[in-house]
């Protein structure tokens, strides 16, 4: 539907209005700067006395293709105090660990240690100097370990971790390596300046001052915007509400179809209803600080709800009263009713190969699809030149589509039965695939669709997972459901997943470890 131009208002206040506000914003403004200008040249300030740490890569799993050239890219991060930086890729299980126990990669880089580094170890704890950044590939491991004089707070050894997660959840394991190396250089020997809880009193402040005028002030200028974008919604819902009365009293009462759109004809009354006693309390010209205040962002809000419910029911009213009476452009509210078809049918191949069912040989389901889609083309053509000709009543015509969407549901969801059989192993995750949604972005509504209309109203009448378009949301569904699969599998680590301590006891290093 257009929107009716309407002029440009400005927004303005009269001389002197609204000066004191506009006034005290401008204080809160300098101030923030102020602050900003003090934090900026500390948090500038280079590390100091940067030194390239002594660095030995040790790929026991052989997993990098050039540890060398990984050795010099870490060589190169500085840091602020002297480490030994080893840098250790193993399997776990090659350790004698048990690799079911959390501290599967704490244990097994104790053990190497043991084994082949002693000089690592002093005592109960990792000698002085010496960093450990670790890594099993085959265990899904990250961990970080570290003597007493350089080893970080748990938390600075969860951060290095998270540095490398995402890296080596990718297989790049050199990438991963040297982001670990990089994050705890930049953690070990920060000056106070530079960490979280030396400049927190700072940034609470300048937030604290900063933050409240300007969300207001933006959050202000939204809400005159969509004020002025509904204005120009209401004055085509004004126009057109004669026609969209008179089309309400066209509409069969003895419609199954027609009696979902009638709920809908209340609805666009109390909607334009509400806008019009909402517009009343509307400013002709909103000022630069109108709808920064709860009661002005409200009112707001309602008007543009009010405005874009019954906007949105007058298209699929008048819509109704074409196609149930087969009056006015009654074609182009057939093609609304037959487009969820028409796109499904177009969507067969390339959700059968999405599913990839037919990556190992022929699909039984692919096939029943492919042939359910044969049959409803020519069918969906019949019924369209049966409405249009008018050899069956307009009720007729729509329950033969719900038929046709039918038949291509049946044979989407023995596509996807098909695609959980092949990918799922057990029932718990036959059942998340089940019940997995489209993929995000998906939208499968018709909304001035009458049969979309009738499935809205009445639900329960429908399958859970209707839609008037199958295939199309079947190729959706597989998206969501890979996607949940993958989650179910390989669920993320969290820093707050990171675990310390060894099995053995009489070692307390300082380190820990956690998953990707």
């Amino acid at each position: 539907m257009s929107a009716s131009p309407v002029p440009v208002i400005a927004d303005a206040l009269p001389p002197g209005a609204g000066s004191r506000p506009h006034e005290r914003s401008h204080r809160l403004l300098m101030l923030a700067l102020a602050l900003l200008a003090l934090l900026a040249p500390l948090a500038a300030v280079p590390a100091a006395h940067a030194t390239p740490p002594a660095v030995e890569v040790l790929d026991e799993a052989g997993v990098l293709g050039d540890p060398q050239a990984v050795e010099d890219r870490i060589s190169a991060v500085s840091f602020r105090e002297e480490v030994q930086l080893e840098v250790l890729i193993l399997d776990s299980a090659t350790q004698d660990v048990d690799t079911s126990d959390d501290r599967v990669l704490n244990d097994a880089v104790l053990a190497y240690a043991r084994a082949e580094h002693p000089e690592w170890i002093d005592g109960d704890t990792w000698a002085d100097g010496v960093v450990i950044v670790a890594l099993d590939p085959v265990q899904r491991k990250l961990g970080t370990y570290a003597g007493d004089d350089v080893k970080l707070s748990d938390s600075g050894f969860e951060d290095v971790q998270d540095a490398m997660r995402d890296d080596a959840a990718d297989g790049a394991w050199g990438d991963a390596l040297e982001a670990g190396a990089q994050e705890y250089a930049d953690l070990l020997g920060r000056p106070w300046w530079q960490s979280p809880g030396g400049i927190l009193g700072a940034a609470v402040a300048l937030v604290l001052v900063a933050i409240g005028a300007i969300s207001a002030l933006w959050r202000g200028a939204g809400v005159r915007h969509r004020v002025a974008e509904a204005r120009a919604q209401h004055e085509d819902v004004r126009t057109r509400r004669r026609e969209t009365e008179d089309a309400a009293a066209r509409i069969p009462r003895d419609s199954s179809y027609g009696a979902a759109v009638l709920a809908d004809v209340e609805d666009h009354r109390r909607s334009a209803d509400e806008a019009e006693r909402l517009a009343q309390q509307l400013p002709d010209r909103p000022g630069p600080l109108w709808g920064i205040s709860p009661t002005t962002s409200r009112l707001g809000e309602d008007y543009e709800e009010a405005v874009g419910t019954a906007d949105a029911a007058d298209d699929t009213i008048i819509n109704a009263a074409h196609l149930l009476g087969r009056s006015g452009d009654h074609r182009a509210a057939w093609q609304e009713e037959r487009r969820p078809l028409d796109e499904s049918l177009a969507a067969v191949e390339e959700t059968i190969l999405d599913s990839e069912v037919e990556e190992k040989g022929p699909s039984a389901a692919a096939d029943a699809l492919r042939a359910t889609a044969r049959e409803v083309a020519p069918e969906l053509e019949q019924v369209s030149r049966d409405y249009l000709e008018g050899a069956r009543t307009p009720d007729e015509c729509l329950e033969r589509l719900d038929e046709l969407t039918a038949r291509l549901a049946t044979a989407s969801s023995r596509l996807r039965e098909e695609v959980i059989g092949a990918r799922a192993e057990d029932r718990d995750e036959i059942e998340l695939m089940r019940q997995a949604e489209p993929e995000k972005g998906f939208v499968s509504e018709f909304p001035s669709s009458v049969r979309e209309r009738r499935q809205a109203r009445h639900p329960g009448a429908y399958a859970t997972d209707y839609s008037l378009s199958p295939v199309l949301w079947t190729g959706a569904w597989y998206g969501g459901a890979t996607s949940a699969l993958d989650t179910h599998r390989h669920p993320p680590a969290s820093s707050s997943g990171s675990t310390s301590g060894y099995s053995g006891g009489g070692f307390s290093g300082a380190g820990s470890s956690s998953s990707f």
